[in-house]
């Protein structure tokens, strides 16, 4: 448990910065050593450095807050503690890359092409092909960079990573949550990629969606994060335990979200092109809500339909009003609100230990935090259930 109350956390615009700035210098390190084996590898850092820039950092400001509900100390007296502040960075910017990676990837899988509304990766290195003049199939190219990119992307990752150990000092439970994160995201890749060539009555299409949510994005894109700064603060299993039963629900709930945007989100919002996910033909918890709501006619046009990347406009249509008028979707809404309120539930008991720790020191072993920190998770929480984009 931490000893004393965790009063506020820091802001995720303020959180953001500081890996912001640490990713940029990092990478700028990394584009110059490119350049320097060739200027043709040039390319690859000016990639990375564009795609990395922007996103909701969410996994960097989650690994922070992590730190923090841990115990771990960014200032000593009111100074901040630059060591602490720059290894903490390092290691949030060690996630974004590796989420970068996977994103790019993904991309790849799923042939999408776009990305935060502009082409994805492979998309630009397949029009850097045509732009040049290049001999040989530009998609080939495209592919075939985007693959070596997503590579050298997960490899500096392990690298900024490594640099936070040293800064912050070594721990050996970081390190294997730190693996556990990878090993996770990537089986839950392949979990996804398997899913879309299952039959769509298969016995376990609901089972394999949770499976997938779970591991491929809830986990490493909330839990995990958390987790990892509140080892690298030090936490032990039980504070791991407690803080792992706020994230995981929040990471379903989360990505349960994805998935409904997936299919009815605004493209101008979203940057994908509405019903995207029908089109790649994935076999979300929304779809295995839906087949087991809809009438033998219905399943007949949406198998027909789900994965088909030439449907026209009125066909994605028509599934997504099937998916909602099926009551799937309504079902996908309340499990969000389930898992929602399941996280600010728990928020509320931190705070609540957090006040009884003024009068009753031993009142409670959970993690304790004041009422600023108490409206930070839970406006955070709300932001990630909720959000349109």
């Amino acid at each position: 448990m931490t000893s004393f109350v965790v009063a506020e956390l820091d802001s995720p615009q303020s959180i953001a910065a500081e890996v912001s700035a640490q990713l940029e210098s990092f990478l700028a390190e990394k584009a110059a050593q490119f350049e320097a084996i060739s200027p043709d590898a040039a390319a690859i850092g000016e990639a990375l450095t564009a795609f990395t820039r922007g996103g909701k950092r969410i996994r960097p400001v989650l690994l922070w807050w992590g730190f923090q509900l841990a115990g771990g100390r960014l200032s000593n007296d009111g100074d901040r503690s630059a060591a602490n502040v720059t290894g903490l960075a390092q290691a949030a910017g060690s996630l974004e890359l590796l989420h970068a990676a996977a994103l790019i990837h993904d991309d790849v899988i799923d042939h999408s092409d776009t990305r935060r509304g502009h082409p994805s990766l492979h998309r630009q290195f397949e029009a850097r092909h045509g732009s040049r003049g290049l001999e040989g199939d530009a998609e080939s190219f495209g592919v075939s960079a985007s693959i070596v990119i997503g590579d050298i992307c997960l490899a500096l990752s392990e690298e900024l990573f490594e640099r936070a150990q040293e800064t912050l000092g070594g721990n050996t439970r970081a390190r294997e949550l730190r693996g556990t994160v990878r090993r996770d995201v990537m089986v839950g890749q392949y979990l996804d990629v398997l899913a879309e060539v299952i039959p769509l009555d298969d016995a376990r299409i609901g089972e394999r969606a949770w499976e997938v949510l779970s591991f491929k994005s809830a986990k490493y894109s909330v839990e995990q994060p958390l987790l990892l700064g509140a080892a690298l603060a030090g936490a032990e299993n039980d504070l791991l335990d407690e803080i792992s039963d706020f994230g995981l629900p929040l990471g379903q709930a989360f990505q349960l979200r994805d998935d409904v945007l997936g299919i009815a989100g605004d493209p101008q919002a979203t940057g994908k092109p509405a019903g995207d996910d029908i089109r790649e033909g994935k076999r979300t918890v929304l779809i295995a809500e839906t087949v087991a709501r809809i009438s033998p006619a219905q399943f007949a046009v949406l198998s027909s339909r789900l994965g088909d990347t030439d449907l026209t406009d009125a066909e994605v249509a028509e599934c997504v009003e099937m998916i909602s008028s099926s009551g799937g979707l309504a079902a996908v809404e309340a499990f969000i609100e389930d898992k929602h309120d399941r996280a600010q539930a728990l928020v509320d008991i931190w705070a609540a230990a957090g006040s009884a720790a003024d009068s009753d020191p031993t009142a409670s072993a959970m993690v304790r935090i004041g009422a600023s920190a108490q409206e930070r998770l839970k406006e955070f929480a709300t932001a990630l259930s909720y959000r349109t984009n």
